[in-house]
C-alpha cells in the first residue's frame, strides 16, 4: 500500500515538472511570436517584400530635336538590351553565357571585376542574339531582357557636327550630374553638339516601377508605377533643306566648312563641316578600327571646322584694317596709294598678288577692297599700331569666342604687341604688321567668327551672338560706335567685289540676286623670292595649296543673311569659295 502511494507521488511530481517545462516553453514561443509579429513586423515585412517586390527605375524618353520647320532630326527608336544582374548570377556565369552567345572582351572583364551591380551584355540586340539570350535567361539566373529606346539621327552625316551624339556616362559624368538614373546600364547622355549642350532639357525625369516576382525572380504583376517624364523637344534655327543643300555643295571639295546666319538675329540657318560622320554608329559599341579611321582621316571628319577650325582669314580681314584706318583718321575715302606690286621694308620685299602684272596702280579704299590690293593695306597698317587693328577686330567678334550654343568652339587669335612679347618672347616687327594687314601671320579666326564679322558690318553695327537653339535670343545688345559713312565705304567695296567687272569675284555674280562679299586666299606656306623669280608661287600638292575663303551677304540693298565659305587647300577664294557662296545665297533667295 505504501509502495503504491510512493509511486503515485513520484508520478505526480514528474507530471508537474513536465507541465511546468511545457508551460515555460509555450510561453517562450508565444512571447517570441508576439515580439516578432508586434515589435519586428515592419522589419520582416520589408525583408519579405524584398524577396518578392523589385523596384526598377524607368529611364525617360529623350526629347526630339527638330529643325526650324518642325522636321525631325533626332528621335528615338525601340530596341532591346540585355543586362546581367551580378547579384543574382553565379561565378561560372561567363562560361555558361558563352555557350549561347559571343561576349565582347570588355564585357567579360566587367563581369569578372564585379565593379558594378549590373553589366550591359548587349544593346540594340538583333533578333538572332535576342532569341539566344531568351533561351539563356530561362536557364541562367540574372539575365534580364529590357525594351529600351535608342537614339536615331536622320541625315546623320549632314547634321553630325551640330547635333552630336549620345553615349554611356562616365564616372565623372555621374558625379557631376548627381543623377542616379545615369547608373543604369542603358542610360545615355549627350557627348557633343546640341545633345551635350541641352542634355538636361533633353534627358527628362526618370520614373520608378514596383513589380512582384516569384521565387525564381520571374515577373508576376506590376504593383505600382510612377511614370517617367519625357525630355523636352529642342527646336533649332537650322533649315534642314538648306543644310542638306550646303553639305552637298561643299562635297565637291575635299574638306570645307560653311556658316549661314541671319544678320539681324544671329540665328544660324546652316552650319556645315565637310566631311561629316555617321552619328548613329555611336549609339552602340563602336568598332575600334572604325573609330581609328575617323580620327586619322586627313580631312578631319570628327572636327567641326565651322566653329573649331582656325584659319588665317586672308583678304577677308582687309575690311577690318580699312575701318581701323578710317576710324583712327590715318586715311579717308579719298586717300590713295600706288601699287606697283612690291612693298619694301629695309631689305625685305612684300608682294601684292598682282605683282607679276605690275600691281594695281593708284587706288582708294573702295577700289582696294574691290580688287583686293595688298599694297594698299600694307600702307594703311604701317600708319597704325597692331593694337589699333586688334581692337577693331575684337569689336567685330574676331579672335574671341562667339558664344554659340554648341560646345567645342575655338577662340582664334588677333595678335598684339603684348601677346607676342608674352607668348613668343619677341618684339613686334614691321613685318608682323604687314602680314597682319592682309589677315596672315599670327591672325586666326573660325568661319563662324568671319560670318559674325560680316553680319555686324551689314546689320547696322549690332554685335549679335550666333545661336542654333530657339531658346536663345540677342535682345538688348549695344550698337558699336563707328561712323556710318565709314561702313558705307566698306559695303560699297564689297558690292563691287561681286558686281563690278574689276571685282575679284565678278565671275560669280548673279543676274538673279545682287550680293556682296570679299574673297580671300589664306597661305599655308612661305613663298621664297627664288620661287617668285621662277613663277612657282602655286603648287599642285594638296597640303601646299592656300585655303579658299569667301565672306558675303545678300541682298545688297537690304542684307538679311551672311555667309562664310572656307575650302581647305582649295586654292583661290575667287575661283573656289565664291561660286559655292553664290549658289547657297541663290538657294536661300528661292526659298523666300
Amino acid at each position: 500500500m505504501s509502495r503504491r502511494l510512493d509511486e503515485k507521488r513520484l508520478f505526480t511530481r514528474r507530471a508537474f515538472m513536465f507541465a511546468t517545462i511545457k508551460t515555460v516553453l509555450g510561453l517562450s514561443v508565444i512571447s517570441r511570436l508576439a515580439y516578432l509579429q508586434i515589435f519586428k513586423s515592419k522589419q520582416y515585412r520589408l525583408l519579405s517584400d524584398k524577396n518578392r517586390i523589385v523596384a526598377t527605375q524607368i529611364l525617360p524618353s529623350r526629347g526630339n530635336i527638330l529643325d526650324t520647320n518642325e522636321k525631325i532630326i533626332a528621335t528615338n527608336k525601340s530596341s532591346y538590351s540585355v543586362i546581367l544582374d551580378l547579384s543574382e548570377s553565379s561565378d561560372d556565369v561567363v562560361n555558361r553565357l558563352t555557350q549561347y552567345v559571343n561576349l565582347e572582351e570588355d564585357v567579360i572583364e566587367q563581369i569578372n571585376s564585379k565593379a558594378s551591380k549590373s553589366v550591359l551584355l548587349q544593346e540594340n540586340t538583333n533578333w538572332e542574339n535576342l532569341s539566344a539570350f531568351r533561351i539563356a535567361s530561362s536557364l541562367i539566373p540574372g539575365i534580364n531582357i529590357e525594351k529600351s529606346l535608342q537614339r536615331h539621327y536622320n541625315d546623320s552625316l549632314i547634321f553630325s557636327h551640330i547635333i552630336g551624339y549620345t553615349g554611356s556616362p562616365t564616372k565623372e559624368d555621374i558625379e557631376h550630374f548627381e543623377n542616379l538614373s545615369l547608373r543604369l546600364p542603358t542610360a545615355k547622355i549627350g557627348k557633343c553638339g546640341i545633345e551635350k549642350n541641352y542634355d538636361k532639357e533633353l534627358f527628362g525625369r526618370s520614373g520608378i516601377k514596383h513589380t512582384e516576382v516569384n521565387s525564381k525572380r520571374q515577373f508576376v504583376r506590376v504593383i505600382d508605377e510612377v511614370k517617367s517624364v519625357p525630355g523636352e523637344d529642342i527646336h533649332l534655327t537650322i533649315d534642314k533643306d538648306l543644310q542638306e543643300f550646303v553639305y552637298n555643295r561643299l562635297s565637291t571639295e575635299q574638306s570645307s566648312a560653311c556658316v549661314v546666319m541671319d544678320v539681324n538675329s544671329g540665328a544660324v540657318l546652316a552650319c556645315v563641316s565637310y566631311p561629316g560622320y555617321d552619328s548613329n554608329i555611336f549609339n552602340q559599341k563602336i568598332d575600334r578600327n572604325i573609330l581609328k579611321e575617323l580620327y586619322e582621316n586627313p580631312y578631319k571628319p570628327m572636327i567641326n571646322k565651322a566653329i573649331s577650325g582656325l584659319y588665317a582669314p586672308g583678304s577677308a580681314f582687309k575690311m577690318v584694317v580699312g575701318l581701323t584706318g578710317l576710324h583712327n583718321g590715318v586715311i579717308n575715302k579719298h586717300t590713295k596709294f600706288d601699287c606697283d606690286g612690291i612693298f619694301e621694308i629695309g631689305a625685305y620685299r612684300y608682294h601684292c598678288w598682282r605683282w607679276k602684272y605690275g600691281g594695281h596702280g593708284s587706288l582708294d579704299l573702295q577700289k582696294a577692297i574691290e580688287r583686293s590690293c595688298d599694297i594698299y593695306f600694307y600702307n594703311v597698317a604701317m600708319r597704325l599700331s597692331p593694337d589699333n587693328i586688334a581692337e577693331v577686330a575684337n569689336d567685330f567678334g574676331l579672335g574671341i569666342p562667339t558664344g554659340i550654343d554648341i560646345p567645342g568652339e575655338k577662340d582664334g587669335l588677333i595678335p598684339t604687341k603684348a601677346w607676342k612679347r608674352t607668348q613668343k618672347k619677341q618684339k613686334w616687327t614691321k613685318g608682323d604688321t604687314v602680314n597682319m594687314s592682309i589677315g596672315q601671320g599670327y591672325t586666326l579666326a573660325t568661319p563662324l567668327q568671319m560670318t559674325r564679322m560680316i553680319s555686324i558690318l551689314v546689320n547696322g553695327l549690332y554685335p549679335i551672338t550666333p545661336y542654333i537653339c530657339k531658346l536663345q535670343n540677342n535682345y538688348g545688345v549695344e550698337k558699336l560706335k563707328y561712323k556710318k559713312e565709314h561702313i558705307d565705304i566698306l559695303l560699297s567695296g564689297m558690292n563691287d567685289v561681286v558686281n563690278s567687272p574689276n571685282g575679284t569675284a565678278y565671275r560669280s555674280h548673279s543676274e538673279e540676286l545682287e550680293f556682296g562679299g570679299k574673297t580671300g586666299s589664306s597661305q599655308v606656306r612661305r613663298i621664297t623670292e627664288q620661287q617668285r623669280k621662277e613663277y612657282k608661287t602655286t603648287s599642285d600638292e594638296y597640303l601646299e595649296k592656300e585655303h579658299a575663303v569667301f565672306v558675303g551677304y545678300a541682298p545688297v540693298d537690304e542684307p538679311r543673311v551672311a555667309v562664310c565659305v572656307l575650302v581647305e587647300h582649295g586654292g583661290g577664294g575667287a575661283k573656289i569659295a565664291a561660286p559655292i557662296a553664290r549658289d547657297i545665297l541663290l538657294k536661300i533667295s528661292e526659298a523666300v
